[in-house]
């Protein structure tokens, strides 16, 4: 995917001003991308008691009343086990029980959304959780090779839109952060896409140190992910993109 398209989606994510305009970047990315289907899940937001507070999805309406009606949050196994991980739950590997959740995806494939999909799981160091869902309907090959080359722009983009529904809906302010220049710089290739040990030839530190960096990075931006801290200093305009 050309990084033009990639930044695209970022500017009208920090452009929104509202979550019918986040919906709205959602629908963007699905055209960007070619994905069939896209969706943000907050299960928990920060001193928001509600249930599932908020959901940004393209799913038709049907589905998410039936969805909700049938309370398969409590038990879809695409949720569940990304409630406990920390890295993107892909369909194709996942083991779904016997019973209600089997029943779930046949009525899921009878609403169109289809059976292939990756799913980011999102945390916060407030105790948010929310997961960033896109869905394809494109032949095993193409999705394989998509999935491939898109995953980790699936993932900042999943924690843009969180960090955005934060800002929108949470009162999320908080202190100016400061981050030294190293870490900017670790920040900055990363969000480039380069590895560690790349990162470490470029700017002509050891591989533990651009780690040292990254972490303490993190911990600053109150992320738990490098993809998260990726994503909130690109929101907070301390990398550029």
């Amino acid at each position: 995917m050309r990084d033009g398209a990639f930044y695209s989606v970022l500017e009208q994510i920090e452009d929104a001003q509202s979550l019918p305009d986040l919906e709205r970047a959602i629908m963007g990315l699905i055209d960007i991308y070619g994905f069939a289907h896209a969706g943000y899940h907050a299960l928990r937001l920060p001193n928001d008691p509600r249930e599932n507070p908020v959901v940004i999805h393209s799913y038709p309406e049907q589905w998410i009343s039936r969805y909700r009606s049938q309370r398969y949050f409590e038990i879809d196994p695409v949720v569940l086990q990304a409630a406990r991980s920390i890295l993107p739950v892909d369909w194709d590997r996942l083991s779904v029980p016997e019973g209600t959740p089997q029943l779930l995806f046949r009525e899921a494939l009878d609403f169109g959304i289809g059976r292939k999909g990756l799913t980011v799981p999102i945390r916060g160091a407030r105790g948010d959780l929310a997961v960033f869902t896109v869905v394809s309907a494109l032949p095993d090959r193409e999705w394989q090779s998509l999935k491939l080359a898109q995953t980790r722009d699936i993932q900042l983009i999943g924690n843009y839109v969180h960090h955005r529904v934060l800002a929108l809906c949470c009162d999320d302010e908080e202190a100016p952060i400061q981050l030294s220049r190293r870490e900017r710089e670790c920040l900055q290739w990363a969000a480039a896409g380069a590895t560690i040990a790349g990162t470490a030839e470029r700017i002509h530190v050891s591989e533990r140190a651009v780690r040292g960096y990254l972490d303490s990075a993190r911990h600053k931006l109150s992320s738990l992910t490098k993809a998260q801290a990726v994503a909130r200093a690109i929101a907070l305009g301390i990398v550029e993109h």
